[in-house]
């Protein structure tokens, strides 16, 4: 059976992209609607991504869906030659037929070669830039099923986002829409965060992303007073269960109070005393909710998301880049030439230097309690997220930390413990120093001969055994010379 049969029929029909420059140039899809007769047409066109910022394009966030048969595919026709596509991509083209859309938009398996390795890799390094840039991100979560037809439909005529007064309809809307099997896949988190604006259609039905946010309409600011007649104003949070569409889209919200009444104007103010109190009521402060800009560390990234689908197993590294600050994104350099294991070693060594020089040390690589056991937590993390299990990953395990020296920087942290330890030195931070030997120890060969503190430990006798007959042997030198 033919996982990818779209692949192999786009393949065999020949298909021609138009040529790009993969390292600095993509291809945009251009809708056309022919007015007179009824038709659409599709066409790509080469831009340049330093460009991007000046185009006027829209970006397609979707789940690709399975090609195992004929029937999971779809003909349609681009600059006069046969293309495959998925389903869940084609009834995108309907509807967005169906809207009237438009113009130019991104669409992955459209406008990149999914045949060619060399250029998904270079493409794959630009999809930060792609959906940053996009005048507008559209997520598809494909059509409705008839049970939620009027679910759907009655959250979208909701104009209050204030969720305790939505009707139980309104909610099962809410709940099929959140819950949507769009919002567990990987590429989905980077899409969706990187945009700077996004609706998200479902069937005819439009929404905006603000819709899964906690913001300060889902907030009920109220003044009370206590007993002594001072006032205080409380946020009454009404907590909604958090599912995964607002797991993603909350990732980067922050929230600030912003003063909506002049402290100058208020202390100035004259007026009678029912007013001057009517006045005290009033709220002072507001919560206004932003979306932050700060970037990612992988292993941040890993165990917030790790556990999200993807056809392809490297796409848990490839599909956060996006996301990453510019340090680590360098630093990885996506190869769909090699297997997943290459993957995991890129993520594993990122990961763990990302740990290591944001800790700084070994012996003190913690200044929080709560984070004695991030080395071996990340390797557990990054095994889980690409489903293997100790076998396969142990000896890749054991590859990055005999690259990056770690046995050798455990010897002579020990070394320096111990010395500290012996002139009374005994820094409490340094006891962290236990969860970077763990994973050194955890990731060791059982049949070879334990190092670590151990081999410093018979280091530190064998050198106090050579002091020690050195003082002896010194006053028979000492006669010695006498005699002579």
């Amino acid at each position: 059976m033919d996982e990818e049969i779209d692949k192999t029929l786009n393949g065999a029909g020949n298909f021609q992209h138009c040529h790009i420059d993969a390292t600095n140039q993509i291809r945009l899809l251009r809708i056309q609607y022919d007015k007179v007769r009824n038709t659409i047409s599709y066409g790509l066109e080469a831009f340049p991504i330093a460009d991007l910022s000046r185009i006027q394009y829209k970006a397609l966030s979707y789940t690709w869906g399975c090609a195992h048969i004929l029937d999971d595919v779809r003909e349609i026709w681009i600059d006069g030659q046969s293309f495959f596509v998925r389903r869940n991509l084609c009834e995108f083209l309907t509807a967005a037929a169906k809207r009237g859309h438009q113009g130019l938009i991104f669409i992955d398996a459209i406008c990149i070669c999914q045949v060619d390795d060399e250029e998904r890799n270079r493409q794959v390094e630009h999809m930060a830039r792609i959906f940053c840039n996009a005048h507008e991100v559209i997520a598809w979560l494909g059509f409705l099923d008839e049970a939620q037809l009027e679910n759907v439909q009655a959250l979208s005529h909701t104009k209050d986002r204030e969720c305790t007064l939505w009707t139980p309809r309104q909610w099962r809307g809410f709940r099929y829409i959140s819950y949507h099997a769009f919002w567990t896949r990987v590429w989905i988190v980077q899409e969706v965060l990187l945009a700077k604006k996004m609706t998200v259609w479902c069937g005819a039905f439009t929404f905006p992303l603000s819709l899964f946010a906690g913001s300060s309409s889902s907030q009920n600011l109220k003044t009370t007073f206590n007993s002594c007649g001072i006032t205080a104003t409380t946020a009454n949070v009404t907590s909604r269960l958090i599912s995964p569409a607002e797991t993603i889209v909350n990732d980067r919200l922050r929230q600030v109070l912003r003063p909506i009444r002049d402290p100058l104007a208020e202390g100035t103010c004259v007026g009678t005393l029912e007013e001057m109190t009517a006045n005290l009521i009033k709220p002072t402060m507001a919560v206004e909710t932003y979306q932050a800009r700060t970037p990612d560390l992988l292993y941040h990234v890993i165990r917030k998301f790790g556990k999200l689908e993807c056809s392809d197993p490297r796409d848990k590294l490839y599909g956060f880049l996006g996301i990453l600050n510019e340090r680590s994104r360098e630093r990885v350099v996506p190869d769909y030439t090699k297997d997943v294991r290459y993957a995991l070693y890129q993520a594993l060594r990122l990961g763990i230097e990302e740990l290591y020089c944001e800790h700084s040390s070994v012996t003190q690589p913690f200044r929080n309690v709560h984070a004695n056991g991030a080395y071996l937590g990340y390797y557990c993390d990054v095994r889980d997220a690409f489903n293997m299990d100790n076998d396969e990953t142990m000896p890749i395990l054991r590859q990055v930390l005999l690259e990056l020296r770690f046995d050798i920087q455990l010897q002579d942290a020990t070394t320096g413990l111990q010395w500290r330890r012996q002139i009374g030195w005994d820094d409490i931070e340094s006891r962290s120093m236990w969860d970077f030997q763990a994973v050194v120890a955890f990731a060791k060969p059982r049949e070879s001969k334990p190092q670590g503190a151990s081999s410093r430990s018979n280091w530190f006798r064998s050198r106090s055994r050579h002091y020690k007959g050195w003082i002896l042997e010194k006053p028979r030198e000492a006669m010695r010379i006498d005699e002579m």
